[in-house]
């Protein structure tokens, strides 16, 4: 009792104060100690190999290698404990902060865009107006609970072979850090937006862009039949919540993939995808569908109203056929700078010729391979006379 009276706490309180002003300058640094922004987690190792997780997230603890939602009842989940916003590390060198590369994308304005180079961001443009990607690479020391980022599927196939691209914001949770860090070397989000692409193509593979004017009726049917009917069009598709509902359905995919799992996924916009010709030609298709239900309205009788709408065709074929030929300008162009652009025309023509032909034979010259592909007779034969008839 006398020794504790004798003690000069003065001293005490000072050597204490001095260690906590110690620690502050340690954490910044990462040593023993580290702060850890609130909503991230740390990975600590010992040696080369995942030692422990410090996450700093509001009512989520640790469950062996996963982040889990605190249950009071399972008293297997580790809250971690700080004093001042300080958590202790360990003892340095043995274990320290596991730092890794990281890969992400950062959709950004023009404005922005300069910045993001002058940070090392590589820029490319995309098809959606106003959004430019910033792709950037940066040693860190730590993984987000939860972050936002944009996801392009790009090439997306409908029916038809119409090919269109989607812009998302995609929020992914982490779930199993030690996965998506130690195991996979921080590569995380290549991995779970190359599933979540995977998971989108199957839910729109098949589908219409539209539907025809014809087919716009509202018809008094069940809610699972109505569901149906939105799914064949995808301009028809409620996608606020179609994507989303879709991928949360699948999200075990991705997090097996990654470790990491869609919380949200946001709709923002789809282009129609390929070169600026394709584009064109997509839009003059648009515009005439509309010329020719315009011309439709305006027609009086039956005659006019046929006469009016293959005016409306008609001008919407040559509208297409100019975006072609715009098309097919740039590649012979470029051809000519190549020594295989030839053969690389040829092969396309190959594609476009078996898909097209209505004939008995198709036979390619001028080229080191010719093959030659027999068509059903029945087929060339009505061509011919329907050629003839008219």
């Amino acid at each position: 009792m006398d020794l504790i009276l004798n003690v000069d706490w003065k001293i005490v309180i000072a050597v204490l104060f001095g260690l906590a002003i110690w620690a502050y300058i340690l954490a910044g640094y990462g040593t023993f100690f580290s702060f850890v922004k609130s909503g991230e987690i740390l990975l600590v190792e010992e040696g080369k190999s995942f030692y422990k997780l410090i996450p700093n997230i509001p009512g989520y603890g640790v469950l062996g290698s996963k982040i889990v939602l605190c249950d009071e009842k399972n008293a297997k989940i580790k809250k971690p404990k700080s004093f001042l916003g300080i958590f202790w590390v360990g003892f340095f060198p043995l274990r320290k902060i596991h730092k890794y590369d990281f890969s992400w994308d950062k959709a950004v304005s023009k404005e922005e865009a300069g910045r993001e180079e002058k940070k090392g961001g590589k820029i490319e443009e995309t098809g959606f107006a106003g959004v430019i990607l910033s792709h950037r690479s940066e040693t860190v020391n730590s993984i987000r609970h939860k972050n936002s980022y944009p996801v392009i599927v790009k090439e997306v196939e409908l029916a038809g072979q119409f090919k269109i691209d989607i812009f998302f914001n995609v929020i992914f949770e982490t779930v199993d850090p030690v996965f998506a860090v130690f195991i996979l070397n921080g590569n995380w989000f290549s991995l779970s937006t190359s599933a979540f692409r995977g998971i989108i193509s199957d839910f729109v593979r098949g589908m219409e862009l539209r539907k025809k004017e014809e087919e716009k009726k509202e018809l008094a049917v069940s809610a699972s039949a109505k569901k149906e009917e939105e799914q064949r069009f995808f301009e028809d598709l409620p996608k606020e919540t179609a994507f989303n509902d879709f991928v949360i359905e699948n999200a075990q995919i991705i997090s097996d993939a990654s470790g990491v799992t869609p919380f949200k996924v946001i709709y923002r916009d789809y282009a129609v995808s390929g070169s600026d010709a394709s584009k064109k030609a997509a839009e003059a298709l648009k515009i005439a569908e509309l010329e020719a239900l315009a011309a439709k309205a305006r027609g009086k009788g039956k005659g006019d109203e046929i006469r009016e709408e293959k005016t409306g065709e008609a001008e919407g074929i040559k509208a297409i056929k100019a975006a072609q030929a715009e098309g097919l300008e740039k590649t012979l162009s470029a051809a000519k700078k190549h020594e295989q652009g030839g053969d690389v025309m040829i092969a396309q023509e190959y594609s476009d010729a078996i898909r097209n032909y209505g004939g008995s034979t198709i036979i390619f010259g001028a080229s080191n391979v010719s093959p030659m592909i027999p068509i059903d007779n029945k087929k060339e034969k009505k061509r011919k006379e329907g050629e003839t008839n008219e």
